[in-house]
Parts: structure tokens; sequence; C-alpha cells
């Protein structure tokens, strides 16, 4: 239904359309993440990577209608289980026979296709670009994409093993899969592209995955809508919550303290940041008179962002306490969800090594900032700064010794760095940002390397202190008017926490598995009786 809501034709997906950009932004993403991932994998993964080889393929036309129209799922299997981070060195073959047909093997358990779901618990038929070395008349000429049948609704085709996996802690069930293939024989039409040998291997297998790196831009921007969710859940809760002040009786809502009220208005203001920063880094990775270097850097460096910034999510399930804890109440669900998301489309530690490590070296720079003086991009330049001096300083190539123990562990924060540079910067252009929103956001990002600003005299500790403490204060007359708030955010409508409110709360708890009798009375209903 995703799919079909979404209105996406193949056209969209091939040229990334405004129409495909926005499909990420729908809220509804952090709803059910499970079910945005499968369609992320089905129309960006599977139908972007055929409808690239259409123009000289047009028997593919078919394959592609079944795809829009979900008739068939499709899956991207690219990893395996000895080859995540050098998936360029895969062992899976697909050996041509003499009539130009293929036979496609998993020679050994590490070269088996690992996570993509391919089993038949969801009922429906599946077809995989798989990725092979192509083995003709004995010569291996490289890792090529297969188009390959995988199921029936009801059973698995001739020579393919699906086994599933184990569900991930804290998430929905997704039949996430290891799968192996035993002389499996595939059309010659199964090939996409050329089947020589490329002359610059590097180069042609990353125009082969090209559509891995829009997943890492693509994939990231649900981390906003996540934010809101659990931003909006936590306020309304908060707001909710009362515990006793004094001996009086009075009670007070825990929002009106400052431990609660912080990471609540960090998330908020993050992803209003973070959705201004994405609308940008969309407009400069679609700008193909760019580098793809560059573009590939501009998205490492947004899903670097995203991944940091959504970790105040663990803040918000400790600030609901014990229910936080539960999937039910969505915060703890979408935040291992998307702890899942540094890996998936690209591990951000080593997607930040390559664009760290080349401007490092002077291959290419990403955008520079617009004002050097801001706070963000004197810290950018002065991580750069201490790392070009280490650098120069040691002994041995790249790869050696010195740069694996100095530079590697910098290039995350380098990336992170230049992140939340440009954030600051695409929001402070755009319309729609406040004043209060930006501080909160640059002050938070200061606070959290607030020692580098101390040793390079720009504030002392007491003055990041203050200054945090004065940005957060112009937010807080906004939260006495959190239903303004939540609709801002465009939230109220993808939650279902039963925390938010008493009749939601009294449900769910009527809802439980019962034990010790029949009666439906929530305890609280009841009067109490006195054994005396």
């Amino acid at each position: 239904m995703l799919c079909q809501a979404s209105g996406l034709t193949v056209d969209d997906i091939h040229y990334l359309t405004p129409r495909f950009w926005q499909y990420h932004f729908e809220l509804i993403s952090a709803r059910d993440p499970v079910a945005f991932t499968i369609t992320s994998i089905h129309l960006n993964l599977c139908i972007g990577s055929i409808a690239r080889a259409l123009e000289h393929r047009p028997d593919l036309a078919g394959i592609l209608e079944d795809l829009q129209s979900f008739n068939v799922y499709g899956e991207f299997m690219l990893t395996e289980i000895g080859h995540g981070l050098d998936v360029r060195n895969l062992e899976t073959t697909a050996t041509m026979l003499e009539d130009g047909s293929f036979v496609l093997n998993t020679p050994t358990l590490g070269a088996a296709k690992f996570m993509p779901p391919t089993t038949l618990l969801a009922s429906v038929p599946r077809l995989a670009v798989v990725f092979a070395r192509l083995i003709v008349q004995g010569e291996d000429r490289g890792v090529k994409q297969f188009v390959v049948p995988l199921c029936d609704a009801d059973r698995m085709l001739p020579g393919i093993v699906s086994r599933a996996l184990p569900i991930r802690p804290g998430t929905k069930p997704f039949d996430h899969a290891v799968t192996m293939f035993d002389h499996v024989r595939l059309q010659a039409g199964a090939l996409l592209g050329s089947a020589q040998k490329a002359e610059d291997e590097r180069a042609d297998f990353l125009d082969q995955i090209w559509r891995v790196s829009v997943g890492t831009l693509s994939l990231s921007i649900p981390g906003i809508a996540a934010m809101k969710i659990a931003g909006s859940i936590a306020a309304i809760y908060s707001q909710r919550r009362r515990v006793g002040v004094g001996r009086d009786g009075k009670t007070m809502p825990i929002l009106g303290f400052s431990p609660q009220q912080r990471p609540i208005l960090k998330a908020l203001a993050h992803a209003e940041v973070l959705h201004a920063y994405a609308q940008w880094t969309i407009q400069e990775f679609m700008n193909t008179s760019r580098d793809l270097d560059v573009r590939r850097g501009l998205a490492a460096a947004f899903k670097a962002l995203v991944l940091r910034s959504a970790g105040v999510m663990t803040q918000l399930v400790e600030r609901c306490g014990a229910q936080g804890l539960f999937a039910h109440n969505q915060i703890n669900e979408m935040a291992l969800f998307f702890q899942g998301n540094s890996i998936a489309e690209g591990d951000t530690q080593v997607l930040c090594i390559r664009p760290a490590s080349e401007i490092l070296f002077g291959k290419y720079a990403l955008p520079e900032p617009r004002d050097g003086s801001s706070p963000l991009a004197q810290y950018e330049t002065g991580l750069f700064e201490e790392a070009t001096l280490k650098m120069f300083s040691m002994d041995g190539a790249q790869r050696g010794e010195s740069f694996n123990a100095h530079i590697l562990p910098r290039c995350r924060n380098l990336v992170e760095a230049i992140g939340q540079r440009m954030a600051y910067e695409a929001a402070l252009h755009s319309e729609d940002e406040s004043p209060e929103v930006l501080d909160v956001f640059v002050m938070s990002c200061m606070r959290e390397d607030a020692s580098w600003f101390v040793q390079h005299g720009n504030r002392t500790r007491a003055q990041i202190c203050d200054d945090e403490e004065k940005a957060y204060g112009k937010l807080l007359p906004m939260l006495p008017m959190l239903p303004e708030l939540v609709e801002r955010t465009g939230a109220k409508d993808y939650i279902t926490a039963p925390i938010v409110d008493e009749d939601s709360l009294k449900n769910f708890v009527l809802s439980l598995q019962t034990f010790g009798g029949k009666n439906e009375a929530v305890l609280g209903d009841l009067p109490i009786q006195s054994k005396l």
C-alpha cells in the first residue's frame, strides 16, 4: 500500500524526481519503519537498479511493471556473510554457459547473501538484483548484476535456499535471511549490463552500486520523522505525567524540570534544522556538475549527522521512564530501528573514512563555509587543521600503522563536523527557521565537544553552560503551547503510543493478557477496601 499510495513511477525512481525525495519525508516512515524499509529496498535499490538498464533493455519493461504495481517484491542482494565492507571481494559466482545463459552458485558459507528478506513468510513472489562474479571460460570478469527470480508466493524456486534470521531486538518482525544458490539456471537476459571485463573495476563497481549512494541519503531522511514523533510523544507524556511537590498535595508536570525539557527541545530543534539540511543536501546531491565523490561525500555527511542527532531518542526513552522501554510506546522501537540505519546503505563509520581522508589529502573538497566566523565553521576548520598537522607529522603511507592509529579514529568526527556546519547554514538561509531553534542546535552541538571551544579560546566552560541555558530558555515559552508545537511537526496522526493520554493508556491496559480474574476493571477504578 505504501508503494501504491506514493504514486511513484519508474521515471520518478530512475531520475530521482522531487516526488521520489518527498516520499522519504513522509512521517509514516517512522510509524512503521519495517514497512518503509521494505519499500525502500523495493523502490530505490531494486527498481532503481533495473531501471538504469531499461534504455538499452526494453525487454525489462515487463519486470519493472510488475515491480511498480507491487505484484512482485523486489530485493537487492549485495553483501555476504563473509563480505560486508569488502564487498568488492564477494564470492557468489555466475558462470556463463555456451548458450549465453548462466549458472548461479554460492561456493562457500561466507558467500551466502546476508540480510535481504527472501523467505516465504510474507507469502509473496520475490525477485532480486543479485551481485555475483561473472565467470566466462574460466576468466573472472568482475562483479556484475543479475535479475534473479527467488520464489513464488508459496515455494522457493529450484536451487534457492532461504534461512530466516532471528528477529532483531526491539523491532517489528522482519524476515531478514541468509540466502544461498545451488546451480540456479538463469537466462541470458538475467545479466544487467555488459559481459565484458571493465577497464576500471573500481569505477565500474561504484557505478553499479550507485543506488546504494542514493540510499545513503534517502534512507537517512526518515530519521527526521522519527525525531519529530519521538519528541512529540515525550513532550505530551511529560505534560500529562505529574509528580508531587511539597507536602500540601500539590503536583506539577514533569515537563517543568529542565532535564525533562532539554532532550525534548533538542529533538524537535534538531528535526527542524535537519529538515532544512535535507532539502539543501538533495539539491546539491542532484547537481550532476559535481564530482561523484563529492556527491557521495555530501550523502555521507548528512547520514552521519542524522544518526548522531537521532541519539537523542535514547534520552527520550529514559525520560519516559519504564514505560518508554516498551515498543508499543514507539520511541524505543524507533531508536533501535534507526540504530540499524548506521549500517544500512553503507556503514557510517566506513562511509566517513573516504571523504575525510580524501579531503585531508586534497583530492576534493565539500562546499566551503559561507561564514567562516560561525562557531560550527570554526570547529570544523579546527578539527581538520589538527588532523592535517598530525598527518604531516607521521611517517608511512596512507594505509600505514600511523594513519590507522591517529587519523582513522578522527574521520567520523570530521565528517560530522562538516554536517553540523552545513546543517546550520542550510537552516540559517531557510525562510521557515527561527533563531531560537538555531541557537539550541548550535549550543547542543558545541556542548558535545565543549573542551575544543574552551581550548581554542572561543568560550569558557561556564560561558558554554550559560549560553546553552539561554538557548533552551528562549524555547521554553513554546512548551505551554504543546498542541501547536506537535501540530507544527505534523506528528499527531502518527502517534499510537498509549502513554500520551489516559483513555489510550486505560484501553491498552485492559487489552493486556489477564490473570487472576475476569473483571476487566482497571485497578485504579476500584474502590479501596480496608482490611480492618
